[in-house]
């Protein structure tokens, strides 16, 4: 007999039982992630997967869910696999009710590869995914539910925006996005005593973007010795994805345009080096570096990023006191990197 899924809409049931079934598949996934090119929204991928096939490999498969009378899978798997192109995925999946095997011969000629209806169909015959976990509309539903959260941050737009960067690239410049939108949720975890599952569920669905981003970043310095790691670590939490060279060439290009085109140029541009060098040195990047070097704490990254997103969508919630020693290690550490006192940030 099937089972419905509770408080989700018809449109986003199949969503919720495909991403439970990458989620029993050994996948981290993530519904409804917007894809957004030069501040146009183009587009939301129902389904981004990431998974972990070796120390030295990874893969980010996209799926495109069509539960539709008229699901028009041929158009599909064009449109999926543009897309795949423009978010640099290795895999694109489309899922359709569509049932004729012209439909996935079309699909493997392309290298798409299709779920029919008749695997739809069995799935929506199995056990609910939902039966432990929040739906994302229930998710949202909590956060909506703070009648502050927009004028106070806007709690939503946070969560959507962090989104967005796994579309953009799993990288350090996005891993100091995620950091910056992490504290922001640490922090009211603490001051709005009221809201603080809501504060936490959304720390820790953002914290897991940035442990799977690190697993991937981790996979170029698979073979080099530790203290290389480290400083590789440290300079992309300091400076990003350019790194520390990367940095000061943009940096001197700009402070070159001061020096020329503004009165007292030369000046000016001594002031603004020596500021952003004294601000760059005052960030604890080092205690990052040293911590995620260590090869059994990248080694769990993966791991202690799916736990991660399933302590964020537990339909019981259940703080990180009662998560596994590797994802307090993980938290903890930018805890510290947030400054914030872990005794009053773990007070229950």
């Amino acid at each position: 007999m099937k089972k419905e899924i509770t408080q989700v809409p018809k449109g986003s049931k199949m969503e919720e039982l495909l991403r439970g079934y990458f989620l029993k598949a050994g996948y981290y996934a993530v519904r409804g992630v917007p894809f957004i090119y030069e501040g146009f929204d183009v587009t939301d991928i129902d389904l981004w997967l990431y998974s972990r096939t070796s120390s030295v490999s990874r893969e980010i498969t996209i799926v495109d869910v069509k539960n539709r009378k008229t699901p028009q899978a041929i158009e599909r798997i064009f449109w999926v696999q543009g897309l795949k192109t423009a978010v640099k995925a290795t895999n694109a999946i489309v899922a359709t009710t569509d049932k004729r095997s012209e439909v996935k011969d079309f699909g493997r000629e392309l290298g798409v590869v299709v779920l029919d209806g008749a695997f739809l169909n069995r799935l929506a015959a199995s056990e609910d995914p939902l039966a432990g976990r929040l739906s994302d509309e229930e998710f949202y539903a909590k956060i909506n539910d703070y009648s502050l959260s927009k004028l106070d941050g806007d709690w939503k737009g946070r969560v959507a925006y962090s989104k967005s960067l796994l579309s953009k690239s799993l990288s350090f410049d996005s891993c100091n996005e995620w950091l910056s939108q992490g504290k922001f949720f640490a922090e009211h975890a603490i001051t709005t005593g009221g809201q603080r599952e809501t504060a936490l569920r959304c720390l820790y669905l953002i914290c897991s973007f940035a442990a799977i981003a690190l697993d991937h970043v981790m996979k170029e310095a698979s073979f080099i010795e530790q203290h290389e790691r480290s400083q590789f670590i440290k300079d992309g939490f300091t400076y990003g994805s350019r790194g520390s060279a990367g940095m000061r060439k943009v940096l001197n290009v700009a402070m070159g345009l001061v020096e020329q085109h503004a009165s007292e140029g030369p000046t000016i541009s001594r002031q603004v080096k020596v500021s952003v060098e004294r601000q760059l040195e005052q960030l604890n990047t080092a205690g990052l570096g040293e911590f995620f070097s260590k090869t059994d704490v990248a080694r769990a990254l993966f791991s202690v990023g799916r736990e991660f997103e399933q302590l964020a969508f537990a339909r019981n919630f259940k703080s990180h006191n009662v998560a596994s020693v590797e994802l307090k290690s993980v938290l903890f550490s930018l805890v510290d990197f947030w400054s914030i006192d872990r005794v009053m940030f773990s007070a229950d």
